[in-house]
């Protein structure tokens, strides 16, 4: 795997999902395109070699917000939407249960790794249409493409976290993503026992997670502990959460949702052992990776990566 540096196709990715965010606002297409020049000029001001893509995502996301002087789309989708991604994880949790704990697990970290492939908006991030059914976790393999998955080596991880103890942090993704991760979260800590800690948002970027999701999904009383980053920041990140990102290192294992905290991790390792469940959107990612372009993946790293 390769480091990941911005590229012009990082920064027109992000600027084609301000776009689509501002395009969904009821307000004249003239103010719009000029609030979108603004912009972009913004963009182009912070960009250096040494940006990272999620702190221009958060910048640009932040930009956008205090140009439009309103709320942005995302809580309206989440109400139209959210309902759909529940039942049709509760439709997985209720095909796995009653199957053997390392099957049950498997399907779980399998459709969690599904459901980062759906976004709200037609971008260039998006590769399903909806919210992960049934169907589509049969189909991961077939029609819908597996990058790498490293199932069995999680679930032996796993299964020595349960002999030895220690505490798992959980970096929740999008809000549409959360009842796929309830239905792993629930097996981790009902079934194996183990400790789990949720990292989310106090304010959202883009459809992020933020602390009262738990609640609403009925997911908070799972977790031994709610870690909130007091911001929208996309993760947790080594200038804005110092601390936080230490106790990382700590860590029994890090869960990280999603391809925009993927790339931060991949660039700035911890020391613990990470599991990245994410789907691979495009070439820049492919490369870095070294995993096929709209692939589903389950990838654990153990050791920092080197170089």
């Amino acid at each position: 795997m390769s480091f990941l540096h911005i590229t012009p196709y990082c920064t027109a990715c992000i600027s084609m999902r301000r776009a689509a965010e501002l395009e969904a606002l009821p307000i004249d297409n003239s103010e719009k395109l000029a609030i979108y020049r603004q912009l972009l000029d913004a963009v182009n001001l912070y960009i250096t070699p040494d940006t990272e893509v999620v702190e221009l995502a958060t910048v640009s996301f932040r930009r956008l917000k205090a140009l439009v002087k309103q709320s942005t789309p995302y809580e309206q989708l989440i109400e139209q939407n959210l309902s759909k991604a529940v039942a049709r994880a509760k439709s997985i949790e209720d095909l796995i249960a009653g199957k053997p704990i390392d099957e049950r697990l498997s399907l779980a970290l399998r459709a969690a790794s599904l459901a980062t492939g759906y976004r709200a908006f037609n971008t260039p991030d998006k590769i399903l249409e909806e919210p992960p059914s049934t169907v589509d976790l049969t189909a991961l393999g077939t029609s819908l493409q597996v990058g790498r998955d490293d199932t069995r080596r999680v679930v032996r991880l796993l299964h020595d976290l349960q002999r030895n103890g220690g505490t798992i942090y959980y970096l929740f993704g999008s809000v549409f993503e959360l009842p796929y991760d309830a239905i792993l979260l629930r097996i981790l800590v009902n079934d194996l026992g183990l400790s789990v800690a949720g990292i989310t948002r106090s304010d959202r970027y883009e459809d992020y997670v933020v602390t009262e999701d738990l609640e609403s999904i009925g997911i908070a009383d799972t977790l031994s502990e709610v870690i909130d980053l007091g911001s929208d920041d996309v993760t947790v990140t080594i200038d804005s959460n110092e601390h936080l990102y230490e106790q990382l290192n700590n860590a029994s294992l890090v869960v990280v949702k999603g391809e925009l905290q993927a790339t931060y991790f991949h660039n700035n390792p911890v020391e613990a052992p990470m599991l990245f469940l994410f789907a691979v959107p495009c070439p820049v990612i492919a490369r870095a990776f070294n995993l096929p372009p709209r692939s589903f993946n389950i990838v654990l790293q153990e050791k920092p990566r080197q170089g």
